[in-house]
């Protein structure tokens, strides 16, 4: 893999030098980090086996660097950049100060698993039933919490998922999960998406009689936080980032999944968003005030007699 950072446009000097500064004062970091990461190889060994190692960065994914944001910020040889009308010095500023630095703050990091190491465990988890099919994974302490639901200590979350069945009702479903990544800010926390698909063709929940409707679900954001042991001391699930995409309306998680296949629960946090009366009040108020400040305006145009 080509690890040199990709050229740069030649038309601002200053803009060239800011990068190129922001690139060498983290050469150090990212070799810190990839040592720790190249641990990954003797996990296998441990009391939970690991699947397959990643292929990808440290990090799990190709986005987590400034090198990987320059190529997508920096027209690569031979493409024009796109008019921005904007200072590019300005911008690597803009960059350099809001843009956290993501290697310096892993080799910063005083956890001792590596991020490729726990997406491993991330993995593993999921592949066992989330911790169901094997309950050591989960700490003693630990706590599931989803926008409605939560907290559940250890023991009423294996029930209650358990109980839930979800892969009798969906056998052909597909959970989708994708762009696992270390938090930076919690360095023991692993974030991921997912866009469940799947067809409702059995027993849902123990009640629920199939329907053959294919549900899809919107993109859902997770997250599993581990302690030092490597054990999940916490798991949060269903934070949709775009309800407009698929037929759930708008929901994530068990509350979703009941909609799409028409047995939506009795009460307003089990059906799509809607605006309350407050808030449509405070709407209409702010449309009036807009509408008699354009009539002020309008009538300031006029003078007495004129």
């Amino acid at each position: 893999q080509d690890t040199r950072a990709p050229p740069l446009l030649p038309e601002d000097k200053a803009t060239m030098s800011a990068l190129a500064s922001l690139s060498a004062s983290h050469v150090s970091a990212r070799t810190v980090v990839a040592s720790r990461s190249s641990r990954v190889s003797s996990i296998s060994t441990t009391s939970h086996p690991l699947p397959h190692a990643s292929k990808k960065n440290a990090f799990g994914f190709r986005s987590l660097n400034r090198r990987d944001f320059r190529r997508h910020a920096v027209s690569e040889p031979g493409v024009t950049a796109p008019p921005t009308g904007a200072d590019p010095a300005s911008i690597a500023t803009w960059i350099a100060h809001h843009i956290v630095d993501e290697a310096d703050m892993f080799a910063a990091s005083s956890f001792p698993f590596s991020a490729e190491e726990l997406i491993a465990y991330t993995k593993a988890f999921l592949a066992t039933n989330n911790g169901a099919d094997d309950p050591s994974r989960l700490a003693a302490d630990f706590r599931f919490q989803a926008p409605v639901i939560g907290p559940l200590a250890k023991q009423e979350f294996l029930d209650q998922f358990t109980n839930f069945r979800l892969g009798d009702a969906f056998p052909d479903s597909n959970a989708n999960f994708h762009a696992f990544r270390l938090d930076p800010f919690e360095t023991n926390r692993v974030w991921f998406d997912n866009r469940f698909v799947g067809t409702h063709t059995g027993l849902l929940a123990g009640y629920i009689k199939a329907t053959g409707k294919k549900v899809e679900t919107p993109p859902q954001s997770h997250s599993l936080l581990f302690n030092k042991q490597g054990e999940v001391t916490q798991f949060t699930v269903g934070y949709v980032m775009d309800k407009q995409i698929g037929n759930s309306g708008g929901l994530g998680g068990v509350f979703g999944i009941l909609y799409a296949v028409g047995s939506p629960l009795p009460f307003p946090e089990g059906k799509p968003w809607s605006k309350s009366i407050g808030y449509n009040i405070f709407s209409l108020v702010d449309a009036l005030r807009k509408m008699v400040a354009k009539l002020v305006n309008y009538f300031k145009g006029f003078t007495v007699g004129a």
